[in-house]
């Protein structure tokens, strides 16, 4: 045993020393991964990166701006709020009103590497699972098309790799384990309103559907999402590869994020914050009156709302800290930091204690920390920061 340890340790040694000489350049010692693969991190929807160390309170003094990407807008284009950029593996991908679709972007540099062109629909949604870039779309200037496409494209080229359809304009995607499920609405289904389809990710094929009901969020545990009944006071916990229930509760939630150590969803209601036991749907905890979306770090639950980002404990719902902040939001964990946005500036506060650490003087929509680097929009602009 003490040879093998003394035979690893040289080993550290000698790779430490070649990596100073530059004659190797191991990928992993280059930086932590860049995966913010989904709106709010990943399938989760926590709003938390546990990978990211380049950006900490060592650095963060030092974040200047690199690049920055504006795409623009057609003439025809749909008012749509914009949605959150999505990085992984050295892309990020952005939806494009110019052209009713996706582009691709080098993080390092800002320069495109490709577009896809939805045609006359405009694309809404955005995820990435492995090497798949997964859209969503709606025709939105018709009143009787409710209709959306999920389309499937290659991340490193932009192919369209699959197409289906969905009878509801989309407004929710989930993409896990696997699957892709959907929810939205449709004003000319008449009894039929509302609905959940799933998609397997690696061919467009439909796993299964459910009408009357929408996704509770855009949240997964382990390939369990929460349904909202939109006939009656009702959640229910079902796979997401089969639709099968596992649980159900007599009260409908808005799901907001599934804690990345605990098995526990974090949902809310007119009552206030909630704490479910993923597997059977148990009331844990309970905080009356808070609202808000979460963002969680295993240790804590962060809410924003009301003029101040309130910080709980993940295991009893105990009040931890109150940071007063105007019109405080998009609250994002990372490297040691927390991030959220306070009128036309972007907050970088101690998880902690709230205690300010750095000020942007930046309206901001959105922040994804992600290989390093920063990336914030304001409307249609990203720009991107490293230290």
């Amino acid at each position: 045993m003490q040879l093998k340890r003394c035979a690893r340790l040289g080993l550290a040694a000698a790779t430490a020393f070649l990596t100073a000489a530059g004659l190797v350049s191991p990928a992993a010692a280059a930086g932590p991964a860049e995966n913010w693969a989904q709106d709010g991190y990943g399938a989760g929807h926590t709003f938390y990166n546990p990978d990211e160390t380049v950006i900490n309170s060592g650095t963060v003094q030092k974040l200047k701006t690199r690049w920055t990407v504006t795409p623009k807008a057609a003439v025809d284009s749909c008012p749509l709020d914009p949605v959150a950029p999505v990085v992984v593996g050295g892309r990020m991908f952005v939806l494009e009103p110019d052209g009713n679709g996706v582009g691709a972007y080098d993080t390092k540099t800002g320069k495109k590497l490709w577009s896809y062109f939805a045609g006359y629909l405009e694309a809404t949604g955005l995820a990435v699972s492995g090497d798949t870039v997964v859209v969503t779309d709606i025709a939105c200037y018709s009143n009787s098309n409710y209709d959306s496409n999920v389309i499937a494209l290659d991340a490193a080229t932009g192919a369209e790799r699959w197409s289906s359809l969905t009878g509801w304009t989309t407004d929710t995607v989930v993409v896990d384990a696997g699957t892709v499920a959907v929810s939205g609405y449709c004003g000319v289904c008449d009894g039929e309103e509302n609905g959940v389809q799933a998609f397997r990710l690696s061919d467009g094929a439909s796993l299964w559907s459910r009408v009357n009901a929408v996704l509770a969020g855009p949240v997964s545990a382990d390939g369990r999402i929460l349904l909202a009944r939109t006939t009656s006071a009702s959640t229910e916990a079902v796979s997401i590869k089969t639709g099968l229930e596992t649980w159900s509760t007599g009260l409908r939630y808005a799901a907001g994020a599934a804690d990345p150590t605990r098995p526990q969803f974090y949902v809310s209601n007119a009552v206030g914050l909630r704490a479910l036991a993923t597997t059977s749907g148990k009331t844990l905890w309970t905080v009356k009156h808070e609202s808000g979306e979460p963002a969680t770090d295993g240790r804590r639950v962060y809410v924003a709302s009301a003029g101040r980002i309130n910080a709980y404990d993940t295991a009893k719902g105990k009040l931890l800290w109150t940071r007063a902040l105007k019109t405080p939001g998009h609250l994002v964990r990372a490297g040691g930091l927390l991030y959220a946005t306070s009128g036309t500036k972007l907050m970088v506060l101690a998880p902690t204690s709230g205690k300010t650490i750095r000020t942007f003087g930046t309206a901001t929509d959105h922040v994804v920390l992600a290989g390093g680097r920063l990336f914030v929009t304001n409307g249609r602009t990203v720009r991107a920061y490293t230290p």
